[in-house]
């Protein structure tokens, strides 16, 4: 009698994973992939981001406006070449001492800002660079949002690819905001201390009113020196202090300059 053999089944083995498929579990290998995305994905955005932003910024100039900045009126458009270096030197100092390092927005600059304003929980500082300020002041409002930010930094991004440093530094002096509705370096000299700014002589305005002057983009009404002296003085120490620190004057100079007996021209009426 024929028996049909039947084979004995014994226990499965157990399936062992090749070192492909143990390396493709493991929490490690995948953490490093994600890690690996990200980081394509960050020089992916830092390369295209400042290209994107720098087209939109072309859309949001106004031509108009940008022509009208060498069509002053009264003529009190100064050239750079023209004014005594401590005079621009003063307001790169306290403004954008990286003036001369940054493509128009400062990292630096705007990390700093955004690290005050987050851990003070409030809009403390802004970050803007001297051709962030430009943008602002010709083409944009002064409301302290993300979208007008955002708008600042792009048209400063596309106005350092058509201008020269020089030729951005001769602008924003030209078109800032002073106080008292004046606007420009021309009018500040001559609305505050009488005198000019152009260099022609003895009338041009001295190192500590040109420290006084560079005070005032920060806040032109709280610093004025017609309606706040001491603060304008206090701001005005400030300035030098910062000049004396980037080794842009001594501290002789400093010095001479905090003595300056300085003579507002102008007075504001105020409510009695």
């Amino acid at each position: 009698m024929n028996h049909l053999s039947v084979p004995v089944v014994g226990k499965a083995k157990p399936f062992v994973p090749t070192n492909e498929n143990t390396r493709a579990k493991q929490p490690g290998s995948m953490w490093k992939r994600r890690i690996g995305v990200w980081l394509i994905g960050l020089v992916i955005v830092s390369v295209l981001a400042p290209i994107i932003m720098s087209v939109a910024g072309n859309i949001w100039i106004d031509e108009k406006k940008l022509a009208a900045v060498h069509e002053p009126k009264s003529g009190m458009y100064v050239k750079l070449d023209e004014m005594p270096d401590y005079v621009w030197k003063a307001f790169v100092a306290i403004e954008d001492h990286r003036f001369m390092m940054h493509d128009g927005v400062d990292p630096v600059a705007l990390a700093r800002a955004i690290w005050i304003d987050v851990s003070q929980g409030a809009y403390v500082q802004g970050g803007s660079t001297i051709t962030m300020q430009l943008a602002r002041n010709l083409f944009l409002t002064h409301d302290k949002t993300m979208l007008r930010k955002a708008k600042e930094m792009a048209i400063a991004l596309q106005l350092e690819q058509r201008y020269s440093k020089k030729e951005l530094l001769e602008m924003y002096l030209n078109v800032i905001y002073f106080g008292h509705g004046k606007y420009g370096i021309g009018e500040a000299s001559a609305f505050y201390f009488g005198k000019t700014a152009n260099g022609n002589g003895s009338e041009t305005i001295s190192l500590g009113e040109a420290a006084i002057l560079a005070s005032l983009p920060k806040a032109p009404e709280n610093y004025s020196p017609v309606k706040h002296w001491q603060k304008a003085k206090q701001r005005q120490h400030v300035v030098l202090s910062r000049m004396a620190e980037l080794n842009v004057i001594d501290e002789g100079q400093k010095q001479k300059a905090l003595r300056e007996k300085i003579s507002v021209h102008k007075t504001v009426k105020t409510a009695s």
